[in-house]
């Protein structure tokens, strides 16, 4: 720990009076929750997208009137 990190641990600890492994504690609390309240999937997100758009339910359907599409053209 760096000179100056020290000295803020301590200051902190002497503002809330505790222990400065009381503060050390308590942000690792904050750090652990923090991480585990993740953001929602973007599935979750999108969830009032999904189904709003009109078209064939499977894209293959499409394959028939898509012949030949992507294949090069200077053969």
């Amino acid at each position: 720990m760096s000179p100056g990190d020290h000295a803020r641990l301590k200051a902190s600890a002497r503002r809330r009076h505790t222990s400065q492994s009381a503060v050390l504690r308590e942000a690792f609390d904050l750090l652990e929750s923090s991480e585990t309240s993740s953001r929602p999937s973007l599935a979750e997100r999108a969830a009032h997208l999904i189904g709003s758009l009109e078209g064939p339910e499977n894209l293959s359907a499409l394959s028939k009137d898509m012949e030949g599409y992507g294949e090069s053209l200077n053969r």
